[in-house]
């Protein structure tokens, strides 16, 4: 097989509501989508939602860099294609993904098919000022078929501390609580922090600390585990080796991945497979993406991963990329038995502001 054609598209892609992260409220996503045509005629989608904070990349250099793979590649055969990819993921880890993903779609990759329908439950988003507001959106959530919340922190220890014990009481053991400071804590903010908390009803603590501060994590992680708070790790896992020396360190108990952070759906699968296998438990999803990579990341999770998926970002969105919503009900993805969603060419074209393509019979790329 060989690549046939390739496009991207840079979209920007508003939210229903900020999103609040302790680096800043996210009011939009910046999403690369990648098209690849095989010469066979089967073709396939990925994605690259760019989020700092998240990764090192930058939206703006990696649409440079998506406009000189789209030209690269175009012609190559699909292996000669991933190779390039696989060298250019330690640098940049999120483009990589979204056109090895393509390929993956295009190829007919056997976890992106289901031949027998499933249900991924899904974490829901616990935001509100007071207790008022979180008791109605709890209310809703609860409702809605939400086993487990998640709970942002990482602004002020102290005040934080307070903001998970109203949390607590409000959700009064109905469902899991995942409390994730996005790297917003010094070493010492963080130990105040699990000092203050009571773990009853608490599922983990999520990346309290910078993502390449280890000895930070370090001191987070024998206050934690004295205070019995289980620990995750989610910005600073890229890799197999991030995902070793945590387990040799003993940093955390659970350790998130996102499909943007890998060069492909096998890719993603031997870390979760290299998680098990060092004891940990794995944690999949992104909050900070479309439906495109939330869908992979569900077919993924269907069959890998026994606890509530992350790849909540396609709801918090306002339009869908898909010819028809992602199923979603009563808390959970829905993937119905021969499933096979359809990107709208309008809504791409509707959220893009920039476009390149390249087909091997045409010598100049457009933009």
């Amino acid at each position: 097989m060989s690549i046939d054609a390739i496009a991207a598209s840079r979209l920007r892609i508003p939210l229903v509501r900020p999103y609040r992260l302790a680096f800043g409220a996210v009011t939009h996503y910046d999403t690369l989508v990648v098209e690849i045509v095989l010469d066979d005629g089967r073709s396939g989608y990925g994605e690259a939602t760019l989020l700092t904070g998240y990764t090192d990349e930058t939206i703006e250099g990696a649409w440079d860099l998506a406009a000189d793979l789209v030209e690269t590649l175009c012609g190559l055969s699909a292996g000669d294609g991933r190779l390039r990819l696989n060298a250019l993921a330690p640098r940049a880890p999120f483009l990589a993904s979204a056109f090895s993903c393509a390929l993956d779609h295009a190829g007919g990759h056997p976890l992106l098919r289901t031949d027998d329908a499933r249900r991924v439950p899904l974490l829901g988003l616990l935001q509100g000022d007071d207790d008022s507001s979180l008791r109605d959106e709890f209310a809703r959530l609860l409702a809605g078929g939400y086993k487990t919340v998640k709970v942002k922190v990482g602004f002020d220890a102290r005040a934080d501390a307070h903001h998970v014990a109203a949390v607590q009481r409000i959700v009064d053991g109905r469902a899991a609580i995942r409390i994730d400071a996005n790297q917003g804590y010094a070493a010492e903010d963080a130990v105040r922090f699990i000092d203050s908390v009571d773990p009853v009803g608490i599922e983990l603590f999520e990346q309290p600390c910078a993502a390449g501060d280890w000895d930070a994590h370090a001191v987070a992680s024998d206050a934690a585990r004295h205070r019995k708070l289980p620990l995750m790790l989610d910005e600073s896992i890229y890799g197999i080796a991030d995902i070793e020396r945590a387990a040799a360190e003993h940093a955390c108990r659970f350790i998130k991945l996102k499909l943007m952070k890998f060069a492909g759906i096998d890719a993603l699968t031997a870390a979760l497979e290299r998680i098990r296998g060092l004891g940990m438990q794995p944690v999949l999803g992104n909050g900070v993406a479309c439906d495109l990579s939330c869908w992979m990341e569900a077919c993924v999770a269907s069959r890998y991963v026994d606890n509530a998926g992350e790849m909540n970002g396609f709801l918090k969105v306002h339009e869908t990329l898909f010819g028809a919503p992602l199923p979603f009900d009563n808390g959970h993805v829905v993937l119905p038995a021969g499933y096979a969603p359809q990107i709208d060419r309008q809504a791409l074209a509707a959220r893009a502001c920039g476009h390149v393509r390249r087909h091997r019979k045409v010598h100049a790329c457009a933009r």
